[in-house]
């Protein structure tokens, strides 16, 4: 089983070095990685070192004037047991031309996230499910979002009402 410093190698492989990234995963088509795909929810799921290659490449660029941003992963929390590590991490892009398809007009974009991984007796994940907070980014890019905070004392909900 892994230990805590697990989650740090997680996030600092991620973003650095893909290949030391594939290596904390089980063999091909031993693990998944779910994603989140609002249109196409088999679409997002990853189990061949040929899709973890192209679809978590961009995570590890480090070409700050190619427009897909350079990304960092700080883990903030991290738990593990039974066979399991949930991470908390702050999320940032630096230079990246774009956010889901909307101009960043060269905001640095930060929001949170949160992995939960499964991992076998060997200690290779097997299994991935990732979620990063879009509000915040959207916001950050101007997008009129609001987050009410239901759960504070004296919170209206009429005040959301147009």
């Amino acid at each position: 089983m892994p230990n805590i410093d697990f989650a740090k190698t997680w996030a600092e492989t991620r973003t650095n070095d893909l290949a030391a990234h594939r290596a904390l995963y089980a063999g091909e088509e031993e693990f998944a990685i779910e994603g989140r795909m609002v249109d196409d929810h088999l679409g997002d799921t990853v189990s061949t070192t040929e899709e973890f290659n192209k679809e978590l490449a961009h995570y590890s660029n480090k070409d700050a004037g190619n427009g897909l941003g350079v990304q960092t992963i700080t883990v903030t929390e991290a738990f593990e047991g039974n066979g399991h590590v949930m991470i908390h991490w702050d999320w940032k892009v630096e230079g990246a031309d774009t956010f889901r398809g909307l101009p960043t007009e060269g905001k640095t974009l930060t929001s949170k996230g949160s992995t939960f991984l499964q991992v076998n007796a060997e200690g290779k994940i097997i299994l991935e499910s990732t979620i990063l907070n879009e509000t915040p980014v959207f916001q950050q890019l101007g997008l009129p979002l609001i987050t009410p905070h239901y759960w504070e004392e004296g919170f209206d909900p009429a005040s959301l009402a147009a």
